[in-house]
């Protein structure tokens, strides 16, 4: 299967490596496009998201991989999300990551349902434990739910899977990798997912459909693999 990873970092932000380092791993470990998504906030938006798209022209230009620039919106206060993300749009990014109430830091309370009400996020990522509300809230704007492979990110995978499954809303796999030893491989991507409880078809239905689900939804177009029929 071709490797989609909405949620990785360099040093732009917090990463340990380059953008075009980690995207020449991306390209070993077969991931089918290079998305750099790296942390913005109020204070750095303006700065960082004309960065990473700069970066991902010099991919493209450099490699045989395709790239999207995105945002993870991270450590903003609920009531600021719809914005920062706007203004990342703005500016030139593609995908919109929200770093949500993740049970690896300190979690905002109220965070994941303001994300999951912005209309401009694409993912919320590693949202600890997310309520059935704030699950079906992203569903109803096509908001993705992650799957995180990121340590204590993914302690409430089971959780975060079975919330989705309850309302239909969609999951995706994501690394959150920092350095390039992180992002994910094929062995590694069926590992975490079917460890969040999944059975094999859904596994396999994440894995075909949900980033085209996601790509869909913002217009992208890229010299993909086919969609399995």
């Amino acid at each position: 299967m071709a490797l989609f990873d909405f949620h990785t970092h360099t040093t732009i932000s917090d990463g340990h490596a380059a953008p075009l380092e980690m995207a020449r791993r991306c390209l070993e470990n077969g991931y089918a496009a290079y998305v750099c998504s790296d942390h913005v906030d109020e204070t750095t938006v303006d700065r960082r998201v004309p960065e990473i798209v700069d970066a991902c022209m010099k991919v493209s230009r450099e490699m045989e991989l395709p790239t999207v620039p995105a945002v993870e919106v991270t450590r903003v206060p609920p009531e600021r999300v719809a914005w920062v993300a706007a203004r990342a749009r703005s500016l030139g990014a593609r995908l919109v990551v929200v770093h949500g109430e993740t049970l690896g830091d300190f979690p905002q309370p109220g965070l994941n349902l303001a994300a999951a009400r912005c209309r401009d996020v694409d993912i919320l990522g590693h949202p600890g434990l997310i309520t059935e509300e704030a699950a079906e809230t992203a569903r109803i704007n096509g908001i993705h739910l992650e799957i995180s492979a990121a340590g204590l990110h993914g302690l409430t995978n089971g959780h975060v899977a079975k919330m989705a499954l309850l309302v239909g809303a969609g999951l995706v796999l994501d690394s959150d990798a920092h350095r390039p030893e992180a992002l994910l491989t094929t062995t590694r991507a069926r590992q975490v997912l079917e460890g969040s409880g999944l059975d094999l078809e859904e596994v396999g239905r994440i894995s075909a459909n949900s980033p085209f689900e996601i790509l869909a939804r913002r217009g992208i177009e890229l010299p993909l693999p086919a969609k399995p029929s």
